[in-house]
């Protein structure tokens, strides 16, 4: 039976349906399915107009695409299947290219772009994020962030949305109040990131580096304890710092190599540093490995120019002409050395200890005794090294007073106590910087060398004198970093103990 040109016109679909236009094959528009899929037993969608949102028929409101009446019909295994599925269930069959394959389709709420704010300070936001974090924590490409996500054709894509997030959420100062750094721009990033987490993408790895990192600086726990192992498990899924048998999807360029390195980096720093106060727990990231490969020089990064030649392994001989991450990367393996060999059932043996020693004195060494000294790494490795006699650091806790590790560890206390005036006052290393510019890498070793001398200070007017200094310090790092904060209440506490003793 033939029909109508009236009937035939209405059974042709506005548009060419998802399947032909994903696959850039001709539509005939047919409804409800199209020959082309029909032929071949895929599902059929068609977009749904804007006028037809609030129609009756049945559709998933999330998507946008409507089925066909005849898909209920259609088995269930001609459906695509998204590319983490296949990844971690058979990554081979990505090889031959025949699989059709979805990606996450989440769309951003009007409430998420609204937080973001228009171009203008998106741009602001990235300013700041490069002027202050970028400086020593540089995981993110530059350059081509800035000729990439700052282009308004990227603002749709959701990973881009949450990175972009991400930087604001790290660049706002902690409010005072109540709740402090638990704002609403934090609690808006912590749910889109897992509605997001799907996309399988770098830049949502970054993002949750960024909020791993805020809640570190702003001692938000276990939050970020978590936050960091959940992160060191997305780099291990996009087969960063895996065995090389984990098939890679493309062909990376230097620069993206790089920059996944770096995130690699970054993520174990974090790993390293978020147990500085109480060392035995696991790891999420497994120790670097003497061939592993450092940072590349950072300025070179940023201009997207890193050549093969200029990388060194974590073997090579610290040098002045190593880039500063590269640098702080060295001292966060040998802080996980320290917090692994602390955190062991079996005593350090003295050998280990004292190469430990060395090792970090002569790091410090290196870092003073340069024209431009890097003042975060300085504070990074200072933190590292008390953790390293912390347990004979500690009022009242040392098992042996008379051993040879606390005879050495006053030695590193009284060390670092008169260091402090000179590198850390005078060259304003930890006192009169400013506060966006600091990193929150020395407030630990503050911490405890305050600590170290709360009983002495009613002897000892110099003790007195640089406890209230490094006080006044705490109360200036809080506008950045909240977890300065905690320590200034850590300390009351202290000193209401020593009081009642």
């Amino acid at each position: 039976m033939q029909t109508s040109s009236r009937d035939s016109s209405l059974e042709l679909a506005a548009q060419a349906c998802q399947s032909c236009r994903s696959r850039k094959r001709r539509c005939d528009k047919a409804l409800p399915k199209c020959s082309s899929c029909a032929k071949r037993g895929r599902s059929c969608e068609y977009w749904r107009p804007e006028a037809s949102r609030h129609s009756t028929t049945a559709s998933d409101p999330k998507r946008g695409w409507y089925p066909s009446p005849l898909d209920e019909d259609q088995p269930q295994d001609v459906r695509t299947i998204d590319f983490p599925t296949i990844l971690f269930l058979d990554p081979g069959l990505l090889q031959y290219g025949q699989v059709d394959t979805t990606h996450s389709a989440v769309s951003v709420p009007p409430h998420i772009l609204h937080l973001l704010g228009d171009l203008d300070e998106i741009r602001f936001t990235a300013g700041q994020f490069f002027q202050h974090i970028h400086q020593w924590m540089p995981f993110i490409s530059k350059k081509r962030f800035y000729d990439m996500y700052l282009q308004p054709t990227f603002h749709t894509r959701p990973d881009v949305v949450l990175l972009l997030l991400a930087l604001k959420l790290i660049t706002t100062l902690p409010p005072a109040g109540a709740r402090g750094p638990r704002t609403p721009l934090y609690d808006a990033v912590r749910r889109f990131y897992v509605e997001v987490e799907d996309a399988f993408s770098i830049l949502v790895l970054q993002a949750g580096v960024l909020v791993a990192l805020y809640e570190l600086g702003h001692g938000i726990y276990p939050a970020a304890y978590l936050s960091i192992g959940a992160c060191a498990r997305y780099a291990h899924g996009l087969g960063i710092n895996v065995s090389r048998t984990v098939p890679s999807r493309r062909v990376l360029t230097l620069v993206e190599v790089e920059e996944r390195r770096r995130v690699w980096w970054a993520i174990m720093i974090l790993d390293r540093f978020v147990s500085i106060g109480c060392p035995g727990r696991p790891f999420a990231t497994a120790d670097p490995r003497l061939d592993d490969l450092l940072p590349a020089d950072d300025a070179a990064w940023d201009q997207r120019t890193v050549r093969p030649e200029d990388l060194a392994a974590l073997s090579s001989p610290m040098t002045g002409h190593m880039s500063k991450f590269a640098l702080l990367c060295q001292a966060g393996r040998l802080l996980g050395q320290v917090l692994h060999h602390l955190g062991s059932d079996v005593a350090i043996h003295d050998e280990v200890w004292m190469q430990l020693d060395r090792t970090l004195q002569s790091m410090l060494a290196a870092a003073l005794n340069i024209d431009r000294p890097d003042y975060d790494q300085i504070t990074f490795v200072y933190s590292a090294l008390v953790a390293l006699y912390t347990p004979w650091l500690v009022p009242g806790r040392a098992a042996d007073p008379h051993s040879e590790r606390f005879r050495r560890a006053r030695v590193v206390l009284d060390q670092i106590t008169d260091r402090i005036s000179a590198n850390l006052v005078e060259r304003q290393c930890f006192l009169g910087r400013d506060p966006e510019d600091m990193s929150p890498w020395g407030l630990y070793f503050a911490y405890r060398i305050c600590g170290a001398h709360m009983g002495s200070q009613r002897e000892s007017p110099h003790a007195a004198v640089m406890i209230q200094s490094l006080r006044e310090a705490f109360r200036t790092i809080k506008v950045r970093w909240n977890v300065a904060g905690v320590y200034l209440q850590l300390l009351e506490a202290q000193e209401a103990i020593h009081l009642g003793i």
